[in-house]
């Protein structure tokens, strides 16, 4: 439907019967467009055929009866209004055709007061079908979206369970439908453990309007899984409204953890023998160990680095591009969940420079105190991308590409590799396009608007950083989904589904190229954040700055 005079709808309406006058009444009105049939074959025909947005049909029809073309309409699942009309007032009539699916009866055919009534009641009703498909289409969207969450999310109110998405039941071993209308308590253990989740969810003070805890829910086969909930009020005004509730397993990062802090002991020296660097750094930057790969890879003896610091030896004070790597080593120690995973310049002994891929690890004592680090590092110096490795090669144009940034570029790497990643294998099979704005993200933040609810929102920095693997692969999950990735300098992820509301028509792109790279070169154009667009069609990468394209790699080159 087009708009059309006096900002009418055009309607197209198919009239089944219904004599002359009525048709010769709709033609004369503006906006209103018709077809007519005789028979109620010649009907279900047309509606098989073509596109209409109300039916007219009379009761009687030399075929058939009103009320049985009804059914037979609503059968086909044609959801279109339909209007009864027949030549006297007749309750009865009314009653059956409403039963059978008729969206209105009208009665009195021909008469004055039939006509006064005829257009707006088809108007009200388009209109009022026009609203609702859109409110069918757009839950369905929504529905699909929570459904393919990795996350497990449920809305409780007055301690039920109201709604849920795909994952929650199959998280906790029910069928989908099973966990609507229980009290959320019985997931939990006992009454104590009650009390302290509730505490921490609804009473505490929330962080940016989430509280959050972690705890253990039973299964349906009684077994417990290890989860971390958010939750938020669907309305801070009016809380009896209920609540949000998003979970995710953490089991598996739990079993892993512990079997970790319990076996460094145990095999520091096959860690000795690995086939990567292999350093323990005390709290000050001093090495504490360096296994026999590390010696022979920077060119030092044990005794020679053993009990000296990172700066000066392995790692200069400063890198090609300017980023105090001194400084760098102070926030990794005071705040090591944030740097599980680092990539940053190294120096072999002979001055020459290196990029190496770090995984670290915080040693902590029995209090929690961080005791050193356990750091496994792997070259990615010119490495070439290839399907079997996704890491990012460190050439010159990347550090032209992120200088007079904010942007870490350990951080810039991984959201290459997982762009890299992106565009050889799409997602399950199918080929995706998908952005990613990196750095200035207050300002990105400022300049774009979220599409859809933000799965990003309210968990805590060092639980949205991109270099962590389970976040890598939540942003691989969620990749599908419009609009962009919003990921800071230092690589904590701020939002997925970002719409960007800037003016675009200054941008310059080249001919062929569609609306996501115009926006990335408008929004890199007003702002200091670097962009990276893969295309759909033919997986290449775009890589944006300062409004215009910076580089196109075509990734199986």
């Amino acid at each position: 439907m087009q708009g059309g005079q006096n900002g009418f709808l055009m309607i197209r309406a198919l009239i089944i019967g219904g004599g002359d006058s009525l048709r010769h009444y709709l033609l004369k009105e503006s906006g209103i467009t018709i077809d007519s049939v005789p028979t109620a074959t010649d009907g279900m025909e047309k509606l098989a055929r073509e596109d209409y947005q109300v039916i007219l049909s009379s009761h009687n029809l030399p075929d058939n009866d009103g009320i049985a073309f009804v059914n037979l309409v609503r059968s086909q699942d044609i959801r279109i209004p339909f209007i009864l009309v027949t030549g006297c007032c007749d309750p009865r009539i009314a009653a059956e055709a409403l039963d059978a699916g008729a969206d209105y009866y009208l009665g009195d055919a021909g008469t004055e007061v039939f006509h006064e009534l005829l257009v707006p009641v088809i108007r009200n009703l388009v209109n009022r079908w026009q609203v609702v498909q859109g409110l069918y289409r757009d839950n369905t969207i929504m529905k699909a979206i929570h459904d393919a969450s990795p996350l497990a999310a449920c809305v409780v109110q007055d301690h039920v369970i109201i709604w849920m998405n795909a994952l929650m039941p199959r998280m906790l071993g029910y069928e989908e439908g099973d966990l609507i209308g229980m009290d959320p308590r019985e997931l939990i253990p006992d009454e104590a453990e009650h009390r302290r989740i509730d505490q921490e969810l609804f009473e505490a003070p929330p962080e940016r309007g989430w509280g959050f805890a972690d705890a253990e829910l039973k299964r349906k086969d009684g077994s417990l899984i290890s989860v971390h909930l958010l939750s938020k009020p669907l309305d801070p005004a009016d809380r009896t409204r209920g609540s949000i509730i998003i979970g995710q397993d953490v089991s598996d990062y739990l079993r892993m953890k512990d079997l970790l802090r319990k076996s460094e002991v145990r095999y520091q020296s096959l860690l000795d023998s690995a086939n990567s660097i292999v350093l323990r750094i005390g709290t000050d930057g001093i090495i504490r160990f360096v296994n026999t790969f590390g010696e022979e890879f920077f060119g030092y003896s044990s005794d020679e680095l053993v009990g000296k610091n990172l700066t000066g030896t392995i790692l200069p004070k400063t890198s090609r591009g300017g980023r105090d790597l001194s400084a760098m080593v102070q926030d990794v120690m005071r705040n090591p969940e944030e740097f599980e995973v680092n990539v940053n310049e190294n120096m072999k002994r002979n001055g020459e420079r290196v990029w190496i891929a770090w995984t670290n690890k915080a040693i902590r004592d029995e209090q929690g105190r961080l005791i050193e680090m356990l750091s496994i590092g792997n070259d990615i110096t010119d490495r070439k991308l290839t399907i079997q490795d996704n890491q990012v090669s460190t050439a010159p144009w990347k550090i032209l590409l992120i200088a007079d940034t904010d942007i870490d570029p350990g951080v810039f790497d991984t959201v290459y590799s997982i762009s890299a990643e992106l565009s050889k294998e799409g997602r399950e099979g199918h080929p995706i396009g998908t952005i990613f704005l990196i750095g200035d993200a207050k300002e990105v933040l400022s300049k774009s608007t979220q599409l859809i609810l933000n799965p990003f929102e309210g968990h805590p920095p060092a639980a949205r950083i991109i270099t962590n693997p389970e976040i890598r692969e939540t942003v691989k999950e969620l990749s599908p989904i419009d609009g962009a990735f919003v990921v800071n300098g230092n690589g904590v992820v701020e939002a997925a589904g970002r719409y960007i509301t800037i003016d675009t028509s200054k941008a310059t792109i080249p001919r062929g190229l569609g609306t996501r790279h115009a926006s990335v070169a408008g929004i890199t154009r007003e702002t200091k954040a670097v962009g990276i667009v893969i295309s759909q069609s033919g997986g290449k990468i775009s890589i944006f700055k300062d409004g215009r394209i910076f580089r196109v790699i075509t990734v199986h080159e």
